[in-house]
């Protein structure tokens, strides 16, 4: 297990003992070679300890070593000071929610053993900074998002003869302004768990603002100690309205209706406390490893796990809006697309399986109220400002034909539960966001003459806009504070259970199961 510590979320905040535990490890390498353990100025002056080649192929059987040495034509590459370095790098490597010392390798007796062990660990280091702990295309079929793609066995080696080990470890991992901050909130997080905390608000029934609970005085406190209630917290067990407001705040950032009453939810997010957080950065900060480091500088990204779109222009964040997105059982998969045209006042080519199940059963009366007909086998839904896919279509084009669009069905928007369609993303204001990209690209009278006439037509864009379907449960907020949302799919825990974590805590929002068919707004 990579992730370590006692609750198996991580390396603890403060280990001074890993340090010495390395130190030790080392001195128990060298001792058992004849060597002392040098200080850095003197380990500049000593050479690699002598190992035979012949040997150290008996003991490379990993094919990553066998590939490593082969490459340097089997010679040594560690010094001790090389070693050194490299334990200094796994002390550090708690920003990035890993335990340094599940890295390092067991101690040895013979060079070549030393050799390898150290070549190995550095390897398995590397790579998981460099593109992750785990492969996410084998735990989710939905992922297919470009990755990170380094060779980190030609850069270890010349990392090693260069003495450059350490910078070079250090540039593996996101250098991102998101990434540094997520890390800087593990840090702090980790050095919080196992101080003296609340005690667990119990679920229980609803409580409405100006209602009476014997847990009204376990809430206040926790707003208090969270920062949302400024003053002493009184012993009141009425629903005060300032606990009622400090209530709705805590609600708005973490992506539920500010309501200021309290229910179970509310209660998982109250409950939630810097261990399930840092569990969650954990998380989070592996999946930004996955990605592919430089973002384009244009682009859209949607969160479906927050169900918020933002679009970037040359770097800046240019929009932003609402959407909704799959529901749980039809989750909107993690991929990147892009588009160059806009489709104006666009019919919808119902699937097949949304025609099967939800369209064709309800009969010839609802498919005309509906707009809907069957032409050549296909269904299809006319175009309109009532039809499901609205006035706009952002033209994406990926194997599991998911698109952005605009929709009928506004009021979904107010709501902070917004994992409702079939798959495909709704645009909050998209009739607006696609004016805008029109006046940007130049296409801005086409746009306008087009939506006026009623009809179909296909308005294309001066540039190819990327668009990345991501699903990050924790992620800066635009005012710059890290947040944290629920785990409408399920993936927080898969993943953890592919690191070894224990299973996260739900904090998801009974509004966000799958709806009712019967009930769910016609759509992709």
């Amino acid at each position: 297990m990579i992730f370590g510590g006692g609750d198996a979320i991580g390396p603890l905040g403060d280990e001074p003992n890993a340090a010495r535990t390395t130190r030790r490890q080392l001195g128990a390498w060298a001792l058992g070679m004849g060597l002392a353990v040098p200080t850095i100025a003197a380990a500049q002056l000593i050479s690699r300890p002598a190992v035979d080649p012949r040997v150290l192929q008996s003991v490379a059987t990993d094919p990553r070593l066998r590939r490593f040495y082969a490459l340097r034509g089997w010679t040594p590459a560690w010094t001790d000071d090389q070693a050194r370095q490299f334990s200094l790098a796994l002390d550090d490597a708690i920003r990035h929610g890993l335990d340094g010392d599940a890295f390092r390798p067991a101690p040895a007796y013979d060079a070549a053993t030393r050799e390898a062990g150290l070549t190995l660990a550095a390897l398995t280091y590397a790579d998981a900074l460099a593109r992750g702990l785990v492969d996410p295309t084998k735990l989710f079929k939905l992922f297919t998002l470009e990755r990170q793609v380094v060779d980190v066995a030609p850069g270890l080696s010349q990392a090693l003869d260069r003495r450059e080990l350490g910078a070079w470890l250090g540039g593996l991992a996101p250098r991102d302004a998101e990434y540094k901050a997520l890390s800087a909130a593990y840090v702090a997080l980790r050095a919080q768990i196992g101080r003296a905390g609340g005690s667990e608000i119990p679920e229980g029934g609803a409580i409405q603002p100006g209602g009476q609970d014997y847990r009204v005085p376990l809430i206040a406190q926790r707003l208090y100690d969270l920062g949302y209630l400024t003053g002493s917290p009184m012993a009141s067990q009425t629903l005060s309205a300032p606990v009622s407001e400090a209530l709705k705040l805590i609600q708005a950032e973490n992506g539920m209706q500010p309501t200021g009453r309290v229910g179970n939810t509310t209660i998982a997010v109250l409950n939630a406390g810097p261990t399930d957080h840092a569990r969650q950065l954990v998380l989070n900060l592996e999946r930004r490893r996955w990605l592919r480091r430089e973002a384009p500088a244009t682009r859209i990204d949607v969160n479906t796990a927050a169900a918020f779109l933002t679009y970037y222009r040359d770097g800046t964040l240019d929009w932003s809006a609402r959407a909704v997105v799959g529901s749980a059982n039809r989750a909107t998969p993690s991929l990147q697309s892009a588009f160059s045209q806009l489709v104006v006042n666009p019919p919808w080519n119902v699937p097949a399986s949304i025609a099967r199940t939800e369209i064709l059963p309800r009969g010839a009366a609802y498919m005309r109220r509906q707009g809907v007909y069957v032409t050549n086998g296909r269904v299809v839904q006319r175009a309109g400002p009532n039809a499901a896919l609205g006035l706009v279509k952002f033209d994406m084009q990926n194997p599991y034909a998911i698109y952005l669009h605009d929709t009928p069905s506004k009021a979904l928007f107010a709501r902070a539960a917004r994992h409702r369609s079939h798959g495909c993303v709704r645009v909050e204001n998209a009739i607006e966001f696609a004016r805008h990209l029109a006046e940007q690209y130049g296409a801005s009278d086409q746009f306008e003459a087009v939506l006026a006439s009623g009809k179909t037509g296909v308005v294309p864009l001066a540039a190819i806009i990327p668009v990345r379907l991501l699903y990050h449960t924790a992620f800066v907020d635009d005012q710059g504070k890290v947040v944290f949302r629920s785990d409408p799919y399920g993936w927080d825990i898969t993943l953890a259970t592919a690191l070894g974590l224990d299973k996260p805590r739900s904090t998801l929002n009974p509004e966000e199961a799958a709806p009712d068919p019967e009930s769910a707004p016609l759509g992709p």
